[in-house]
């Protein structure tokens, strides 16, 4: 996992690319890293044409914002390229909005000139320097031939005739005029050519990424080998057709689109391959996968490409790599793997023949592919190029001056989060529909499925804590007849871990859920383990100098005092609160729980009544802690509960298994409540941030974006604003609430 900042900083970036209509190289680049980022910094995506749905099928939530520019001057124009060049990048200032940094991708979004700006070229204007000489002539004499298109990739193959050397230098020099702060090249093949180019040191490279689980196993066909490639003619497609007519019972399957398609096949047909080469498009991700797996080997064949993530893809499937000694993913590949030849149909055709006959070869070959790319993730690219936008960032603001306002902590009520560490990732793993009764969910977080304990996870919501001005965060510890849930405890000791790690301000406070009654010696245990491990944690939550631990008390332990006074002499070093599922009761709660709890706090306020009692059941709950002569009081906010599609059996007899969000309605209703009680709380909770089964979550998902969390630090703030510090005077008692 990339090093992350010690004190993170949140940006307004503005991301600039041309067109975001397909999962290509760059585009997918851009993609990746955006999933990882959205919830971290405030992203606009800006382009000329953008596919809305792209964006969403790869997990990027309705939180970034995405504006669609004026678009390229077409071919229509007989000088187009010289318009999207000169006047294009003009209009496009004058389009994009105000923000800390400027991340553009591709050739010409460096000619907005906005700054400090960050460009991701991925290869340079190619059709001027090292594809000048590579263009097909075969259409010159057509009109079409003597067209500058609006997007230079395609310019590789509609460019040839001496006519146009004017218009290229021209650009050529146009395309030189405006430098960024930083260019950050995808392999360092790529950065001495960019070099170069525009004689700019370029010495950041952030190699791209893939997801190695995304494919899957199957039986190797030894004849069957692919490629995966835009048909242009500088892919050199025809090399590998002329390498297959060199060997024996081979088949080729060319995945991919373009301008040269009609040409290879053409060829195809003239070499008598019609039923050894085939050129599909296309795809499904799904399809691709099940396609890859097939196959013996991937074979690569552009010219000088810059990066190739489709070599990436083959080796994270486990395909041997069969490819040109040229550009840039020969970085990525050892001859574990790869054969790395000569641009040469013979050369091809010999390594093809070798591993059709030495299966145990492509066995060794597959494994050490699939091993390497491990190394290369997205998680590992996003990180890495963060890190240079913060910094270019940091750069770019002068020494003593800040552009960050940072908000003096009052001493008041604290605002904490109940948050869950128990999902396993991917769907159909822990807590993410592995189960019918307990863990099904109907709503998706923005960052997909997620595993709880995984760095980047954590990251993203410690992000998402701070942002919404959180002063502390409920740690979830379930415990049953075998326990604690280990998972949990990882994931507690990475949040405590990571919050060192970035000098966080915010405080984390466990909450043990104990199951069944019977699981008492091992809650006994679990408190011992938490008072060793945690409570004196530098960010542990402490309230009167004492830590505080908090129960999820459902009351099936009311009134056995052996057990209760069990507990209350294991954790007596805590200060114990109660989030529980009952109320206070205002005369007899020392009959129940034994001067155990300093405090309870409804877990799920919108079970307890119908709406309409709603009020009254909330300021009952409230004033018998009071009257129960609890020191520390606490209200519950949540937006909504719906537990419908559980089949879980003691389910059944609540009557308020559904309650609807109402848009925010009924969030902003909690809080309106907190807001006017008489007496200041001493702390006000969330229920939850992301407990998805009961649908109490506020945490940034597919169907509701990040309005929750915008809504949590606009009412942060406000409740804040309205109280002030604590009045001693009015309170019965002095509190001294460490938080911070």
């Amino acid at each position: 996992m990339a090093e992350h900042n010690k004190e993170k900083v949140r940006l307004n970036i503005g991301i600039i690319i041309p067109f975001l209509e397909k999962y290509g190289g760059a585009e997918r680049y851009l993609i990746e890293c955006v999933r990882f980022w959205q919830h971290k910094h405030d992203i606009t995506i800006y382009s000329a044409k953008i596919k809305h749905e792209l964006l969403a099928e790869h997990s990027v939530g309705p939180e970034v914002k995405l504006v669609e520019l004026t678009n390229y001057f077409s071919d229509e124009h007989s000088h187009s390229m010289l318009l999207n060049i000169v006047l294009l990048p003009k209009i496009w200032r004058s389009e994009i909005g105000k923000h800390d940094l400027y991340h553009t991708h591709l050739w010409p979004t460096h000619l907005i000139d906005r700054h400090p700006m960050v460009w991701f070229p991925h290869e340079p204007l190619r059709v001027l320097h090292d594809l000048r000489f590579e263009h097909s002539v075969e259409d010159l004499s057509s009109e079409v031939g003597h067209k500058i298109h609006i997007y230079p990739k395609y310019n590789y193959d509609r460019i040839g005739d001496q006519f146009f050397e004017a218009y290229l230098n021209t650009i050529d020099k146009i395309d030189k005029t405006t430098k960024p702060e930083l260019i950050v090249a995808n392999s360092h093949y790529t950065a001495h050519y960019l070099q170069d180019v525009y004689q700019q040191p370029v010495t950041d490279v952030v190699y791209p990424g893939v997801e190695p689980n995304l494919f899957v196993d199957l039986p190797i066909d030894r004849n069957l080998f692919v490629t995966i490639s835009q048909l242009w003619t500088h892919k050199r497609i025809r090399l590998l057709i002329e390498a297959i007519a060199l060997t024996d019972n081979t088949q080729l399957i060319v995945i991919g689109s373009g301008p040269d398609r009609d040409h290879l096949l053409s060829f195809i047909e003239r070499l008598g391959l019609e039923d050894r080469v085939f050129i599909v498009s296309g795809l499904t991700n799904r399809e691709l996968s099940l396609l890859l797996s097939r196959t013996c080997a991937f074979l690569f064949s552009a010219i000088r490409e810059p990066f190739g993530i489709v070599v990436l893809e083959a080796m994270a499937a486990g395909k041997p790599i069969i490819a040109v000694n040229q550009g840039g993913y020969t970085e990525v590949c050892d001859e574990s793997f790869a054969f790395l030849v000569s641009p040469q149909p013979a050369a091809f055709a010999e390594k093809i023949t070798y591993l059709q006959k030495n299966p145990e070869i492509v066995k060794k070959m597959s494994a050490a592919a699939r091993q390497k790319a491990l190394e290369y993730t997205w998680e590992r690219t996003a990180g890495e190029l963060e890190n240079l936008l913060i910094k270019t960032h940091a750069a770019s603001v002068p020494a003593g001056v800040s552009d960050k306002k940072t908000a003096t902590k009052k001493d008041g009520a604290l605002f904490g989060i109940q948050y869950y560490l128990w999902y396993g990732e991917g769907f159909g793993s822990l807590h993410w529909n592995d189960n019918p009764k307990s863990g099904y969910v109907n709503d998706k977080p923005a960052l997909g499925y997620y595993g709880s304990v995984k760095g980047e996870t954590i990251h993203h919501h410690f992000d998402l804590f701070e942002e919404m001005g959180l002063d502390f965060v409920i740690l979830n510890l379930h415990v049953d007849a075998l326990g604690a849930n280990g998972l949990e405890v990882v994931g507690i000791q990475y949040v405590f871990d990571i919050a060192k790690q970035r000098n966080s301000r915010l405080k984390f406070a466990v909450q043990i859920a104990p199951y069944v009654v019977d699981s008492v010696d091992n809650v006994v245990t679990v408190v011992k383990m938490i008072e060793k491990l945690f409570k004196d944690h530098p960010n542990y939550l402490t309230i009167d100098e004492k830590p505080i631990l908090f129960w999820f008390w459902s009351g099936v332990m009311d009134g056995n005092k052996s057990l209760v006074n069990k507990l209350n002499d294991t954790a007596n070093s805590f200060t114990n609160i109660a989030v529980s599922l009952r109320l206070p009761h205002a005369i007899d709660e020392r009959k129940s729980s034994f001067d155990f709890f300093a405090g309870m706090i409804p877990f799920s306020p919108l079970e307890l009544a119908s709406e309409e009692r709603w009020e009254t059941i909330w300021t009952l709950a409230y004033q018998s802690a009071k009257d129960a002569g609890m020191p520390y009081r606490g209200v519950t906010v949540s937006p909504g509960y719906d537990d419908t599609h559980l089949e879980d059996e003691q389910r059944v007899g609540n009557p308020y298994r559904s309650v609807s969000r109402r848009d925010g309605g009924t969030y902003q209703k909690c809080f309106q409540f907190a807001a006017g009680l008489k007496e200041q709380p001493d702390i006000v909770m969330i229920s939850t941030f992301n407990e998805y089964h009961e649908n109490t979550h506020i945490e940034p998902t597919l169907r509701h974006g990040s309005t929750y969390i915008n809504m949590t630090k606009e009412f942060i703030q406000k409740l804040r604003n309205a109280w002030g510090t604590h009045d001693q005077q009015s309170k019965n008692q002095a509190s001294s609430i460490s938080c911070v």
